[in-house]
């Protein structure tokens, strides 16, 4: 049978910073600027959110985000010790106060005139239209000589009126003075994916499926732009024909401008001259990020949720979200239980591959099942194998029948196939019963509420057992009942009827039912009456039930029951007889039971029991949370022998230390990366991106339970960097480290406005940037009310204040990155439901008094927000994920006025893609992710030298590409160095890399 649910930690994570365009620290390079990713989950893409926020670890809660219960449902289910993990998000913005003459006359956007050059024609002006400047203050004039690429295309311009603010803008106070003496401009890198679940700031776009062969590759996609994007090759145009497209151009900008208009130019490939990055250099990052010698754990969080037996063959399954890329788990004997190994998975190895909590598994005779649910319910992952021991996951085309709401509570083998029962949310938004059949587990037929009992009923189906095709369910009663229902099926889980028997004070859960030679035995998990005894009930047929036998011997502190299995020898269970004392209580037909096997005191949670046909007894579940670890427990007994736990050291692959580099930023005297390490906080310094040093001290960084860092910024009175920590095992403050020079931390007390309300059990910042007057930190604050965004300025960082006023009161929107900008900071991020979201826009010149700006909505797009932001050159340039006929793509935005006006282009990229990570440097931007197939694709970077035209490019040394999935999540550019921190993972192997290279301009 199956063991119950388990909901293992969330991981979440933070955003970036920026700063101001003045002096120069003597010593080091030009500010520059970077911002944060987005662990993700944009639900467009139908991947996962590895985070809550952070997903990749750190990141920002998707829209229609629920904080998680204390023991949700559904498999992956019984959340004993929720771990929250501060989310990652950051980037910076190089600033530099902008340039009057920004756009002059003399110099056309797109590089087709330059001020003082002879005069082109006109028709060779018209070629390049996406790059004309609706709105925003002149640029100085630049002569570039222009380079006409093999095949060049011609975007058609969009005039777009921006879609109403969400809130009425309270008013914008006045821009900054900014002293060139008086502000170190600052450079900002960067985060990895990760988490649980993520990560919305994450930027993931999913695109047409790249060409094959000739020219074609992993690293070599064609990807067709939006419908509303429309494509012509250059022709020679008569003289006539010239002068009517220029003049046509020139009305265009003209009513743009009149009316407030934001003008979009849609690039889907780049080209012409630009920024490059040439001779890269990939190496391991494992040896240079890890935990001080003074950590007291290795950070890890698994947890075993169920164990089935077939024969000889064992298989255990769980889940995995020691770092950023939850796995799922499956551990496997073949010998009965007395050697284990980690078995293989196929698919997709990264955090946008789907559910990764397993938290039911059947199976046996060459067909085997695995499922679980996400840790939001938004999906269901499922997992076939022919032997146990490898494992595929099913396709998504053949899901059809488990939508939006479904959750799995328990599955069953057949003679037929397979048969799982759960649980529906009915268009009413009541819970309804609902069954789910297959052959083979690849293809599933679904039995609706209607077939199975009204929700006044019966509101869910919690467990199942089959003997050949005879299959019981047990289910929840109706609204204000306390009996529970029983069912059942004689043609493997395809039609029901409700039984005349209901249990009243039996509460339904998974793991209630077995299977016996002579019928069926129920037995009430996690209850007992005052004598320490559990009743059993008995069925032939699964029509009628009666009390047939007693479960004795248990303390008044222990919960009773936990889980049955059905076995060869009849029925076992597994019961807690005292506070985290254990034993396995056995019978033949649910009558007579005995205590068969004493298992002692056991520091954790017990819910997995299997028999194997050896006799073999099998347990499994995770030991109680220590600080900041969280370890399976694996026990075996032979029969008529101790038991003994399984020397889980021995098994390749299945031990992984926790470790993440969030954020990466360059400031005075080289690099500071943020992230965690073995749970506690990690900061690592280096001057070159090469060599990298572990800060302290350990007081600082450690501490009780999990602390991490997502986001860091160095200003004019040093550095700052942001994350979390926790204070028990549900609620989580925020963490913030001072440094003058970026070796030596100290913590900020947390008091005042940075403290969390009384009843609010999470209250962190995962972004950060420094501007000319302070810095200015963004996070998350949850209630009972729910989640708000929130924000913090800081002058000298000693004094903190929390800004009280937020446009429309901050409901509904997430803030995902903070930059500085020319004239104060911007804050982006989303509002709005899952596939219905706009992107936010606020701005202030303070950092405590925020403007929202009209919502940004690209043309053709029924969604879009934005993740991350820096500044260049005077203008803000952002970058988000939008939703178009064409699927997710990923977006450029650039505004040269402040937020009020928006010009957007396409990212190049293949079947999909994501931007983890923005940095701004003198010439451009540089963003860091990945490109190709979800969950299985490799790291990608691009640049841009205004944030319109965008050029990809593939590093492919090291671990940049191959086998699973590589990412960089975390950029920094100091002068023409580029450094990059990622992460390159399999099943079984996980990797932290360090990509470097150099920038260099073409004109």
């Amino acid at each position: 049978m199956v063991p119950g649910p388990h909901d293992p930690r969330s991981p979440e994570r933070p955003p970036d910073d920026g700063s101001g365009d003045e002096a120069v620290p003597e010593n080091f390079p030009p500010t520059l600027q970077h911002f944060p990713p987005g662990p993700s989950d944009d639900g467009p893409r139908g991947m996962p959110l590895a985070s809550p926020w952070m997903l990749p670890p750190f990141a920002a809660p998707v829209p229609e985000e629920e904080p998680l219960r204390a023991r949700p449902e559904g498999l992956g289910g019984e959340r004993r010790r929720p771990h929250t993990r501060p989310y990652s998000a950051s980037r910076d913005g190089a600033h530099g106060a902008p340039d009057p003459g920004a756009v002059s006359e003399g110099r056309d956007r797109d590089g087709d005139g330059d001020g003082d050059a002879a005069p082109r024609s006109a028709s060779r002006r018209a070629v390049r239209p996406d790059v004309l400047v609706a709105s925003g203050p002149s640029r100085a004039s630049r002569s570039v000589e222009r380079v006409r690429p093999a095949e060049p295309v011609a975007e058609a311009l969009v005039v777009v009126e921006p879609v109403e603010p969400v809130a009425e803008a309270a008013g914008e106070g006045g821009a900054h003075a900014v002293s060139d003496d008086d502000f170190e401009p600052v450079r900002r890198v960067g985060r990895p994916p990760g988490g649980r679940p993520a990560r919305p700031d994450l930027l993931v776009a999913q695109g047409p499926p790249g060409r094959r062969g000739p020219g074609g590759g992993r690293h070599h996609r064609s990807s067709p732009p939006p419908s509303a994007v429309r494509r012509s090759g250059p022709t020679r145009r008569r003289s006539v024909r010239g002068l009517v497209v220029p003049v046509a151009v020139v009305m265009v900008l003209a009513v743009a401008v009149a009316g407030g208009l934001a003008l979009w130019g849609w690039v889907g490939d780049p080209f012409g001259a630009g920024l490059r990055l040439v001779g890269d250099e990939s190496g391991s990052g494992d040896s240079a990020f890890v935990a001080r010698p003074e950590a007291g754990g290795t950070g890890s969080s698994q947890v075993l949720n169920a164990v089935v037996a077939d024969g000889s063959t064992v298989v255990a399954v769980g889940s995995d979200t020691t770092s950023p890329v939850p796995r799922p788990l499956f551990l496997v004997s073949t010998d009965g239980g007395s050697t284990w190994r980690l078995g293989r998975v196929n698919g997709p190895a990264g955090f946008q591959g789907g559910p990764t909590a397993v938290g039911a598994v059947a199976g046996g005779d060459g067909r085997w099942l695995a499922a679980g649910n996400d840790l939001l319910g938004t999906g269901q992952g499922l997992w076939t194998s022919a032997d146990g021991y490898e494992w595929t996951a099913v396709d998504p085309a053949g899901t059809g029948a488990f939508t939006a709401g479904d959750k799995v509570m328990e599955l069953a083998r057949t003679s037929s196939g397979f048969v799982a029962v759960g649980t529906t949310v009915l268009p009413d938004g009541t819970s309804g019963a609902v069954a789910w059949v297959s052959p083979d587990g690849r293809g599933w037929s679904r039995v609706d509420t209607s077939k199975i009992g009204a929700p006044d009923k019966v509101r869910g189906l919690k467990a199942v057992v089959a003997r050949g095709d005879a299959v019981v369910a047990l289910g929840d009663p109706g609204q204000g009942r306390s009996s529970s229902v029983i069912l059942r099926s004689a043609d493997g889980g395809r039609t029901w009827l409700r039984t005349g028997t209901e249990l009243d004070g039996v509460i339904p859960e998974p793991g209630t039912l077995a299977a016996s030679g002579g019928g069926f035995v129920l037995v009430p998990a996690q209850q007992h009456g005052e004598k320490g005894d559990v009743q059993v009930y008995c069925s032939s047929q699964g029509d009628d039930w009666n009390r047939c036998g007693k479960i004795t011997g248990m303390d008044s502190d222990g919960a009773g029951v936990r889980r049955l299995t059905s076995s060869p020898q009849g029925v076992a269970a597994i019961a807690e007889t005292g506070f985290e004392r254990y034993a396995v209580y056995t019978s033949k037909d649910g009558h007579d039971w005995a205590r068969s096997t004493d298992l002692g005191e056991v520091p954790g949670s017990l819910r997995a029991v299997a028999v194997s046909g050896t006799g073999t007894l099998v347990v499994g579940g995770d030991e109680r949370a220590a600080d900041v670890d969280n370890r399976l427990i694996l026990i075996t007994a032979p029969r008529g022998g101790r038991a003994a736990p399984v020397p889980l050291g021995g098994i390749d692959g299945l031990a992984r230390a926790e470790r993440e580099t969030a954020r990466v930023a360059a400031g005075a005297g080289g690099f500071v990366a943020v992230g965690t390490a073995s749970g506690d906080a990690g900061v690592w310094t280096s001057a070159d991106g090469q060599g990298w040093t572990a800060a302290g001290p350990a007081q600082a960084l450690g501490g009780p339970r999990r602390q991490s860092l997502a986001d860091v910024a160095q200003g004019r009175h040093g550095w700052l960097a942001v994350g979390g920590t926790m204070t028990d095992a549900s609620s989580t403050e925020p963490l913030l480290l001072t440094s003058a020079g970026g070796a030596d931390w100290r913590r900020v007390p947390i008091a005042g406005p940075l403290a969390p309300a009384a009843d609010h059990d999470f209250l962190a910042p995962h972004a950060v940037a420094a501007g000319p007057s302070g810095y200015v930190l963004a996070g998350e604050d949850r209630g009972p009310a729910g989640s708000v965004p929130v924000l913090w300025f800081t002058p000298d960082l000693k004094r903190y204040t929390r800004a009280e006023k937020l446009p429309a009161g901050g409901s509904g929107v997430r803030l995902h990155d903070v930059s500085a900008t020319s004239t104060g900071y911007v804050a982006v991020g989303g509002a709005g439901t899952a596939g219905h979201e706009t992107g936010v826009v606020w701005v202030s010149a303070d950092g405590t008094d925020w403007t929202a700006r009209k919502p940004l909505l690209p043309p053709g797009a029924t969604s879009a927000g934005l993740r991350h932001v820096v500044l260049h050159g005077g203008s803000v340039v952002a970058t988000g994920i939008a939703r178009t006929d064409q699927g997710d793509r990923p977006f450029g935005a650039v505004s040269a006025d402040n937020g009020t006006t928006w010009r957007v282009s396409w990212l190049p990229t293949g079947r999909a893609a994501a931007v983890q990570d923005l940095a701004a440097t003198d010439d451009g931007v540089v963003a860091v992710g990945w490109d190709g197939v979800p969950g299985e694709g490799d790291s990608a970077v691009w640049t841009s030298e205004d944030g319109t035209t965008w050029r990809r490019h593939d590093p492919d040394q090291g671990n940049q590409s191959g086998e699973g999935a590589q990412w960089l999540g975390a950029v920094a550019v100091a002068g023409d160095r580029v450094v990059a921190l990622g992460r390159s993972t399999t099943y079984d192997a996980d990797h932290l890399t360090v990509w470097r290279s150099t920038l260099t301009a073409e004109r």
